[in-house]
């Protein structure tokens, strides 16, 4: 087995060797593209799938375009001729108005210059804004037969969506292009059937990446009439709506409605809350993540790793003089060069060069599947981390491997673990 593994290192330096041949001059010279999608709300569908991004490549001089209409299609290098370039990428479908469509796009301005290669890493951000609605007990205890609308251009059917008993009870997800929104609720009561007036609620402050979170209420005594509250600080946005109030009328064997007591709010001594939703990592055979000397034998780096939200994006920035090199030459950027300070980030999951070579090597790194839309993973570094001690690292230098993880909800944790090389 420890030939195999030695074999494979060898081979990869190799590699690394043969990228390093330069570009013969001819007035072309390569784009070698990276896109990821990062921030809120990346989830599974088709919608959020990178493979299934359009790519779009203008030279603004001359109105000349290129448009890829697969990202899985699109080679891993582009000739262009010299000059100045935009490269724009974006999901497939981008309705102004639809449920479970989180829209995202990005793009970037490149020059070529020939006989060089080129790198443009395109990070996509969500362009479009989430909507979701929340009903409080009370008002599906007193509202039935509701349905909620929402819409960003005058009720324009394409630009209107409405959610009905069911949508809302299933939590369903609408998202919209940017632009101020109205919301429009309607309902009967519950106890005797008569229409509730219907309420209508503008929101203008609007940009993408928003979450505009809706609570819908309704107040059965008094007429307290319509209340909003809009949280501007965060790009989660809580609007609330509720329900004019009407006298209640007595019901024989119930009780009379009120809004429950409002706890205390905790004192600036209490400590806060740890979020049980977001990732976390432990490490049990170094529970404090200590700095670790390497060992060519027997190393314990087993990192369990919790994401309750699930697993969106798995990276692993490798800042190592004898071994970052090496990795970038099996991966879809092996002209990457090392500098201090400046990683080699492994794609565990969307780099399709890079996982394929890792499988192959058999050092038990999970990847692809194994990590994405994962909850519970043990990513072990047990049979990496010693490969550094082939190329001789220098006494007591030190190699940073940081394991940056990002969940369906754009939640991001980064934890850095270093490794000493042993004395001479």
């Amino acid at each position: 087995m420890k030939k195999t593994v030695y074999a494979i290192i060898i081979l990869a330096a190799a590699v690394f060797a043969g990228c390093k041949k330069e570009v013969k001059e001819s007035g072309i010279g390569t784009l070698q593209m990276n896109l990821s999608a990062g921030g809120e709300y990346v989830t599974k569908s088709t919608n959020t799938d990178i493979k299934e991004f359009v790519i779009t490549i203008e030279r603004p001089a001359d109105g000349w375009k290129r448009v890829y209409p697969r990202y899985a299609d699109m080679p891993q290098s582009v000739e262009l001729s010299s000059g100045t370039y935009t490269v724009s990428a974006s999901s497939l479908n981008t309705l102004p108005a639809a449920f479970d469509q989180p829209v995202y796009g990005g793009s970037a301005e490149f020059s070529i210059t020939a006989g060089e290669m080129t790198p443009v890493s395109l990070v996509c951000t969500l362009v479009n804004m989430k909507v979701t609605l929340v009903p409080s007990e009370n008002f599906l205890k007193e509202v039935a037969n509701y349905d909620v609308a929402v819409t960003n251009d005058d009720w324009k059917a394409d630009h209107t969506l409405t959610w009905d008993m069911e949508a809302i009870q299933n939590k369903a997800e609408g998202y919209f292009s940017v632009a101020p929104l109205m919301v429009k609720v309607q309902g009967y009561r519950a106890i005797d059937g008569t229409a509730i007036q219907p309420v209508e609620m503008p929101i203008s402050n609007v940009a993408a990446r928003d979450h505009h979170i809706i609570h819908l209420d309704a107040r059965v005594t008094g007429n307290a009439g319509i209340e909003l509250v809009v949280d501007d600080t965060v790009v989660e946005k809580e609007s609330e709506i509720n329900i004019p109030g009407w006298e209640e009328k007595p019901v024989e064997g119930g009780e009379q409605g009120g809004d429950d007591p409002t706890p205390d709010d905790p004192t600036p001594d209490d400590p806060p809350a740890v979020d049980p939703t977001l990732p976390s990592m432990t490490w049990d055979a170094n529970p404090n993540f200590e700095p670790t000397v390497m060992q060519q034998e027997g190393m314990n780096v087993e990192i369990q790793i919790s994401v309750p939200n699930k697993i969106a994006q798995f990276i692993v920035a490798v800042d190592s003089d004898v071994l970052s090199e090496t990795i970038a030459a099996l991966s879809s950027h092996p002209d990457y060069t090392y500098a201090p300070g400046q990683p080699f980030e492994m794609d565990m999951i969307y780099d399709d060069t890079l996982t394929e070579n890792l499988a192959n090597m058999g050092l038990g790194l999970p990847v692809k599947d194994d990590l994405l839309g994962q909850t519970e993973v043990n990513f072990s570094l047990s049979g990496l981390i010693p490969l550094v001690l082939i190329y001789n690292p220098t006494p007591l230098s030190e190699h940073y491997f940081t394991l940056k993880v990002t969940d369906e909800k754009g939640n991001v944790l980064e934890k850095t673990i270093t490794f000493i090389a042993p004395e001479a």
